[in-house]
């Protein structure tokens, strides 16, 4: 009777280890929690980024395939580690347990991160779906970037345009981006803002903007600003056509920075002074993008 009672209880063992419900469990999978600029949050939500996203049953391309998702596909994410780093087109990402709609039933299943956009925004009005993400990574050492696509799709979720160009990743820590009607050049009926932002002093913040005139993405000229307190700051600033009244095809970036005078320490002032120089770049639409044509400093 003993021996019968070791035999079962072997048995139940072995089961309890190569059972598919219990290897779908999260735990049973090592957690990967390396930084990344992906909202991954629990009860999130991110939309399918590539053409066919595919949905496997663990968090692993060689397991088995559970379905297939189009572009634009919302997906909302049940946990907020992701697990098994994987590296895939130059990006060491981690997979994600979602749930998600597939034929009329909510279902959970794993993707792995890069196949989702980083953010995105709804047009109320059009219907029109916003969204950017990871397209792949450059590792050179001497030119290492993320190549960043722009989506916008239509109401029913078909591709109107993409628009791509490259960031360099350099200590910011999130994302975010914003959609406003207009505000930007005549032909914007949108203006789709992108940015990658610091919590630090001394970080980077980029801004990326797009005008959307209803067909196309126009790439805006990227602005960027800096600043370490009490030390210095940078800051670019865009002006458009309203503003400037030089033509419906000029751009104007102003480049404003300040180094802050010296003061005693011991008894600083109550208000900083800054050394202030200010630069004028001057850009032009030439039919496919707005090249930079002149620069000047100014008062």
């Amino acid at each position: 009777m003993k021996r019968m009672y070791q035999t079962i209880m072997v048995i139940l063992v072995l089961i309890t280890a190569t059972s598919p419900l219990f290897a779908q469990e999260p735990a049973a999978y090592a957690q990967d929690d390396n930084f990344n600029l992906y909202h991954t949050f629990k009860d999130s939500s991110a939309r399918v980024f590539v053409n066919m996203a595919y949905i496997r049953t663990e968090p692993s391309s060689k397991s088995q395939l559970q379905d297939s998702l189009a572009l634009g596909t919302p997906v909302t994410f049940l946990d907020d580690e992701g697990y098994h780093a994987t590296f895939i087109r130059g990006m060491e990402l981690p997979w994600h347990r979602i749930q998600y709609q597939a034929d009329g039933k909510t279902r959970t299943g794993y993707i792995w991160l890069g196949l989702l956009s980083i953010d995105q925004q709804v047009d109320a009005k059009s219907g029109q779906l916003f969204m950017y993400g990871f397209a792949w990574k450059s590792n050179d050492p001497n030119d290492a970037y993320y190549w960043v696509e722009t989506k916008v799709l239509d109401k029913n979720l078909q591709l109107l345009d993409s628009k791509g160009f490259p960031f360099y990743h350099s200590e910011q820590s999130y994302s975010m981006s914003e959609l406003q009607q207009g505000n930007s050049i005549a032909t914007a009926k949108q203006t789709y803002s992108i940015r990658f932002l610091g919590e630090a002093c001394g970080i980077s913040s980029i801004h990326q903007a797009l005008a959307f005139d209803g067909k196309h993405l126009i790439l805006l000229p990227r602005t960027s600003s800096v600043s370490d307190a009490g030390v210095y700051y940078y800051d670019e600033e865009l002006k458009f056509p309203k503003k400037h009244q030089l033509g419906k095809d000029i751009v104007l970036k102003t480049i404003e920075t300040g180094e802050a005078e010296d003061y005693d320490m011991d008894n600083p002032p109550d208000e900083l002074k800054y050394k202030i120089s200010k630069v004028e770049e001057t850009y032009q639409w030439d039919g496919q993008l707005y090249r930079k044509i002149a620069e000047k400093k100014i008062k």
